[in-house]
């Protein structure tokens, strides 16, 4: 097929931004592929964190379009036009590019399947347009695929083509490497049990309920430590005072920064167990790593989070301090071998391959 893929890439920062890089290689084994990235995603006064952009990677061979711009819409409609494409598949992960990509599939010809990737269906911090966005981009659309089944549970009534599927793990070729040499550059005991909250840090994120939490389970094993990488699109003042309110500061260890992909195995060595106390989501990119690296996960089973992380891979918890904090002392106690051979079953089989042979499948 020749399919033109839409979407934030490299050097746009980003899950959505990798996991589409990552779409384009499986897809370009078996047919042409055209990319067409934005030139920017937000506004700077609207951008939450420090920087867009990866500083070391170019991508200048890819064709833009600049979503505030109306004139780069026409130049999108000559390329599309010229390419004459098959298929066009659009990545969507926030309402603000709903009316993007549905002007992108409207005004293309109508002999071209329009198919899109729903990540969210609606962005994290909600605003009043995003339904009337939302439903003018999957008005837009031939056919649907969503990350999970609670997504398309969510859009049943929009009477739409709609499969679910699941997120694919990452191929990132890295590998844990040795934990203690890890602490020794990252100056942590050795000794100590190490939590990781990994990625952005947002609201729904639940990063206070962990912080809370944490008191309460040090309270009976002061050998916990918390590590949080990643770079702040919250304030971060409120965390630190409330780090310094329950007196966690030796206990917590803060790396606000972007992670860069080849710095990610790093941390997860470092780890004993992954953090996710999300009180909202879709599906989770920082699960996915987690199964890469056959870490198991301390997670709450909010959204779609629960159709691949359940007590046979994981230890579930609810969205409070209590559950949290008991799930980490049952962890840190368990011998967690099952779970990490039920973590390598899934390894198996939420592979990219068989992601993007089903996406084929349902769209031909």
């Amino acid at each position: 097929m020749n399919i033109l893929l839409i979407g934030p890439f490299p050097p746009l920062r980003g899950g959505i931004s990798d996991f589409n890089n990552e779409l384009y290689k499986q897809l370009k084994k078996r047919n042409s592929i055209h990319l067409l990235t934005f030139s920017i995603l937000y506004p700077t006064f609207l951008f939450p964190g420090k920087n867009q952009f990866f500083d070391n990677i170019k991508n200048g061979n890819i064709k833009k379009i600049n979503p505030y711009n109306p004139l780069s819409y026409y130049k999108t409609y000559r390329f599309i036009k010229k390419i004459k494409p098959d298929l066009i598949i659009t990545t969507h992960w926030n309402p603000i590019f709903s009316i993007s990509y549905s002007l992108i599939n409207r005004f293309s010809s109508k002999n071209i399947i329009k198919s899109g990737i729903l990540h969210n269906i609606y962005s994290h911090e909600k605003n009043i347009f995003e339904n009337i966005f939302l439903n003018f981009y999957l008005n837009s659309l031939d056919k649907l695929i969503t990350l999970s089944d609670y997504t398309s549970k969510q859009i049943q009534k929009k009477n739409i083509n709609c499969k679910s599927l699941f997120h694919p793990i990452p191929e990132l070729n890295q590998n844990l490497s040795d934990r203690n040499k890890i602490l020794k550059e990252k100056k942590l005991d050795p000794n100590k049990k190490y939590l990781l909250h990994f990625g952005l840090i947002r609201k729904y994120k639940g990063l206070d309920l962990l912080i809370k939490s944490l008191k309460k389970a040090i309270e009976k094993d002061n050998m916990i430590h918390l590590i949080i990488a990643g770079e702040f699109y919250d304030d971060i003042k409120k965390y630190e005072e409330l780090i310094l309110k329950l007196k966690l500061k030796n206990n917590i260890t803060i790396e606000n920064k972007f992670i860069k992909t080849e710095n990610i195995y790093k941390w997860f060595s470092a780890a004993d167990f992954i953090m996710q106390t999300n009180t909202s989501a879709t599906q989770s990119g920082v699960s996915s790593l987690s199964i890469y690296f056959e870490k198991i996960m301390i997670t709450t089973a909010a959204g779609g989070i629960n159709e691949t992380l359940n007590e046979n891979n994981s230890f579930i918890c609810e969205a409070n301090t209590r559950s949290i904090s008991n799930k980490i002392l049952e962890a840190i106690k368990s011998n967690s071998n099952k779970k990490i051979d039920e973590i390598r079953k899934l390894k198996k089989k939420l592979n990219w391959n068989n992601f993007t042979e089903q996406i084929i499948e349902f769209i031909k």
